[in-house]
């Protein structure tokens, strides 16, 4: 019995002898394990997820244990022992202040790129858009912004009114023959005409009240069916500003352009390529630039979630 308790007391002795060696062998060792994870999941194209602060505070505190053991207290004198072992503590409480800090500075950083690519593709998107509309009206992308805003600003873009419909009473080839298919611009007088106000016309002939058919086509620009204040709003959309839509939000230079032909099914159809030539980052890290299009197929897709 007294074998056991003396046993007991020994074994007490020992943990209680090592504990703070422990805790802080066990600190430096997870610290040191999470960092080591981080350079084993990272890539040649992404930061490490842990800072390198974390690396040097786990070993600071694994320096600090072994320090403390008891088989090392014995052969360093105490004054040495306590000014090596408040050395290491105070530099892995450094590097624990600094990994903080790191790691809230990244947060920070991600939150900041997150806005600035979210700019990046609504820009590119708007870009896209005033393409795609500018080669159903011409027949290939431009590579030129200049030419591109002067398509986007001038009435350009047909926009075809057909109100009304034609029915078994009235064929269409008997409404043109009898003078009833007019134009927009027709309203106005034959309202007069009738003694109804421009709008109770319209209504009626939208609703088939009327003989009368309305098809015509107009012209309007891209930018007053897109890009105008009421219409982004509709959508829900930031406003455009064309003096800025050219240029990458994260460095001020102008998005890079390119046009070309490719073949396509036996055809030689238009394709383009849009991208940020200064995507946002940190120096020295390989980034992922933004761009839509392609100059070997004949595609108009984002690199980006669409």
């Amino acid at each position: 019995m007294n074998d056991s308790n003396e046993k007991y007391r020994n074994l007490l002795f020992l943990v209680r002898s090592h504990s703070f060696s422990l805790i802080l062998l066990a600190a430096g060792i997870a610290w040191t394990s999470m960092y080591i994870r981080s350079v084993m999941a990272s890539t040649e194209t992404a930061d490490l997820s842990q800072p390198t602060q974390m690396l040097y505070a786990g070993l600071a505190l694994i320096v600090s244990a072994v320090l403390a053991m008891p088989a090392v207290l014995d052969r360093i004198p105490q004054k040495a022992y306590r000014v090596l072992l408040a050395a290491g503590v105070l530099g892995a409480v450094y590097f624990f202040s600094a990994s903080t800090n790191s790691v809230l500075d990244e947060e920070q950083f991600l939150k900041d790129q997150k806005a600035m690519n979210a700019l990046t593709i609504q820009r590119l998107t708007d870009i896209r858009d005033a393409q795609l509309a500018y080669k159903e009206v011409n027949g290939a992308f431009t590579d030129s912004f200049d030419t591109l805003f002067a398509f986007i600003s001038a009435p350009l873009v047909p926009l075809n009114f057909s109100i009304g419909s034609f029915h078994d009473t009235l064929p269409e080839a008997m409404s043109f023959e009898e003078g009833y298919v007019i134009q927009r611009a027709d309203v106005p007088g034959i309202a007069a005409e009738l003694g109804w106000d421009e709008k109770a016309l319209m209504d009626s002939i939208t609703a088939d009240a009327v003989a009368f058919k309305v098809r015509d086509t107009l012209y309007t620009s891209f930018y007053a069916e897109n890009f105008a204040p009421e219409k982004r709003a509709d959508k829900k959309l930031p406003m455009v500003n064309l003096d800025s839509l050219s240029f990458s939000p994260s460095s001020g230079e102008r998005f890079f352009i390119d046009t070309t032909y490719v073949d396509q099914s036996g055809l030689r159809v238009s394709a383009i390529k849009v991208q940020d030539p200064t995507p946002f980052g940190r120096a020295n890290v390989k980034k992922d630039t933004l761009r839509f299009g392609s100059l070997v197929e004949a595609h108009t897709d984002g690199n980006w979630r669409q």
